[in-house]
């Protein structure tokens, strides 16, 4: 089995974010693809203010011989009062994606991992995410619950 390196990015990683979320939008909505990669301009405005505020935190992973196989982002939200909870921040997972040919090999797990692990230690209560068909199981396996959310698009 190949070993992995996570490691937290920085604005130097800009295009590498940019790309894996453009790629992470193609593969959910491949027949959208002319429009994700419109949005290239925009996201990468984005992120970078998001990283510059600090309220975006990247994790890459890298193999052994340094290639970026593979990253999720750490976004954190505000969010509402509600009971249970005084937390008026919270974590939000997104923006994961992982070479084709490294799924299935630990890479997303460990984003994953290091994700709850840094929500933890910054004192969160939770931590959230939207999931797409194909990562549902990596969450399910690390003990994420779904929940319920209702969307009206206008567009």
């Amino acid at each position: 089995m190949e070993d992995f390196c996570l490691v937290y990015g920085t604005l130097d990683d800009l295009d590498l974010l940019v790309d894996h979320r453009l790629l992470m939008w193609k593969e959910i909505h491949p027949d959208m693809a002319d429009r994700v990669e419109q949005s290239r301009e925009f996201t990468s405005k984005w992120i970078r203010s998001k990283v510059s505020e600090g309220s975006l935190i990247s994790l890459i992973v890298k193999n052994s011989e340094g290639r970026v196989v593979g990253s999720g982002c750490i976004l954190i939200k505000e969010d509402q009062p509600r009971p249970g909870s005084s937390q008026m921040k919270y974590p939000y997972l997104l923006s994961m994606y992982t070479l084709p040919e490294y799924r299935k090999m630990g890479v997303a797990s460990s984003i994953v991992k290091e994700a709850i692990k840094w929500s933890r230690d910054k004192g969160f209560d939770r931590i959230s995410l939207h999931a797409s068909d194909q990562g549902k199981s990596v969450y399910e396996k690390l003990g994420f619950q779904q929940t319920n959310e209702m969307r009206l698009k206008f567009l």
